[in-house]
């Protein structure tokens, strides 16, 4: 007998008290829990209410049948494992339940050998099921979490900050309120204004000088020569003062020395005011009159807003980052189960983006398709390893099952605005421009712009790469399978305008193959 299986459940139903009480015994050593019920109505009830994992049931009993009983637990459960037992070796029966979907089919008296072999298959497709659901979730909470992520980072880019805006513009806009104020008829603002940010880093922040005076709009410069204070070790500490000529210089080590450090270099400072929060420094210079509690409360706002501006800028930076690193970190996950197939959706990523970069792309655009054009086979983590991994030719059911990882994988990445991009990827970069691919048999520019640049670059890739199919081909190959066909590949698969840019941009697609091949995954 095979070992004892705790964590799997069993009903078995037979309304033979003998046969029942004997078996029993068997079963009860075998797995952790077992119920039993005389009748196909009684097990049905005991299914609904313990959903076992595996049912072994009898054929012909009383008030219900096993063959009715099991279409009831089908409803519930289209993948139930059920073992179905009988003495009569009757094709009626045995037709039946093989439309139904059962696999295993017993005669009685029952062979002790053909039915371990079923209950072993059996708690393989349990363990099966439940590695696959485990996974499922896990890549649903990961999907709730990068967009919960992403719905925390625009509601705060709504507020204030873009992503694709520094910090440092935002910041400059803030101060230009203070020379300019909204009526432009400010006249009483400092010569220079000195401002740290952080960015989020730890240790000496970066240090900008705003020189007020000029005309035209306040843009801060690197503050190269900057004082070298060790204001990390201070972090949390507080200071505001406002000193005018005449005013003693406060008892605080870090103010004089960036005091000292402004007097030995090239100037002398007057009239200004000083705030620090820790590593965040704000300084105003040089007052055309003398400096007030009033000038220390602006020059603290802007402080403030410094700092809001600094840490939403890096909240920012840290959920784009979190955004593409799960991106990279998904597509992994669903090549787990595929050949090794090495950097290959890096390397398609760049492909698309050449492409992109040469018909006029934006880089922010083309940037984005490298990213999200990694999920273009993330539904095949719903495809069996098996078939994915398969030496020979797939037969017409396989194709099939590898064919839905299009749908699948639109259902994973779902419909998020972020996403809509690898959505639209995953779900038509097998369309072809003749129409002849899947899963809806688009054709030409019914087909999305996105989907028809994965197609050259994702078939590129497959012609380079070792699979247990095929061989790698070298570049020349691929080019010529590409531009001219082979039979199986043919350039009227491909959007002719896009075919005609992979022809004159192609030694760039080796190069980043060559780039790509021999770097070990991130």
């Amino acid at each position: 007998m095979m070992a004892r299986t705790e964590d799997i459940s069993l009903l078995y139903v037979e309304d033979d008290a003998a046969i029942r009480k004997n078996l029993l015994v068997y079963l009860k050593r075998r797995f952790g829990q077992v119920w039993q019920a005389d009748n196909g109505l009684e097990g049905l009830s005991l299914y609904l209410e313990r959903s076992p994992d595996i049912v072994m049931t009898d054929i012909r009993m009383p008030i219900m049948d096993g063959l009715a009983m099991t279409r009831g637990i089908l409803k519930q459960n289209n993948k139930a494992p059920i073992i179905i037992t009988s003495a009569h070796n009757e094709t009626n029966d045995l037709l039946e339940a093989i439309e139904l979907g059962i696999s295993h089919y017993l005669l009685k008296p029952l062979d002790p050998g053909k039915m371990e072999t079923s209950l072993q298959h059996c708690v393989e497709l349990v363990r099966k099921s439940r590695a696959l659901g485990e996974r499922e979730t896990t890549l649903a909470e990961a999907y709730q979490t990068i967009n919960a992520l992403i719905d925390y980072g625009e509601q705060c880019i709504d507020c204030c900050i873009s992503p694709c805006t520094e910090v440092e513009c935002q910041l400059d806009q803030a101060i230009d309120k203070i020379v300019n104020g909204n009526d432009g008829h400010v006249t009483h603002s400092p010569a220079s204004l000195v401002v740290t940010l952080t960015h989020g880093l730890a240790g000496q922040p970066s240090w900008f000088w705003y020189d007020l005076g000029a005309d035209g709009p306040c843009l801060g410069t690197s503050y190269l020569d900057h004082p070298l204070l060790d204001l990390a070790s201070s972090d949390g500490c507080h200071a505001l003062y406002y000193l005018n000529d005449d005013d003693p210089l406060p008892d605080d080590q870090i103010f004089r020395s960036f005091f000292e450090h402004l007097e030995r270099c090239w100037m002398h400072p007057r009239n200004l005011v000083w705030y620090r929060n820790g590593s965040r420094v704000v300084c105003g210079l040089n007052y055309p009159a003398r400096v007030t509690a009033c000038d220390a409360a602006v020059i603290k706002s802007l402080a403030v807003q410094a700092r809001y501006l600094d840490n939403l800028s890096t909240q920012c930076h840290q959920t784009e980052e979190a955004f593409l690193y799960t991106i990279t970190s998904l597509a992994r996950a669903a090549e787990a189960n595929d050949e090794d197939t090495g950097n290959h959706i890096l390397r398609v990523g760049e492909y698309c983006a050449a492409i992109c970069r040469r018909t006029g792309y934006s880089e922010e655009l083309a940037s984005s398709i490298a990213r999200q054009s990694q999920l273009h086979d993330v539904g095949k983590i719903h495809v069996r390893p098996e078939i994915l991994r398969k030496p020979g030719k797939l037969t017409d059911e396989e194709m099939l099952l590898v064919r839905e990882h299009t749908l699948f994988g639109a259902q994973i990445i779902g419909n998020h605005p972020r996403l809509e991009i690898a959505r639209t990827i995953a779900l038509h970069h097998h369309e072809r421009w003749d129409g002849s691919g899947y899963p809806y048999g688009l054709r030409e520019t019914g087909i999305p712009l996105e989907a028809r640049i994965l197609a050259i670059a994702d078939t590129y890739d497959a012609l380079r790469t070792n699979r247990c199919y095929k061989p790698a081909f070298d570049h020349d190959m691929a080019c010529r399978i590409i531009l001219e066909g082979d039979g199986r590949t043919e350039p009227i698969h491909f959007d002719p305008a896009l075919l005609q840019t992979f022809k004159e941009i192609n030694r760039r697609f080796d190069e980043i193959y060559e780039r790509f091949v021999t770097v070990a995954p991130g």
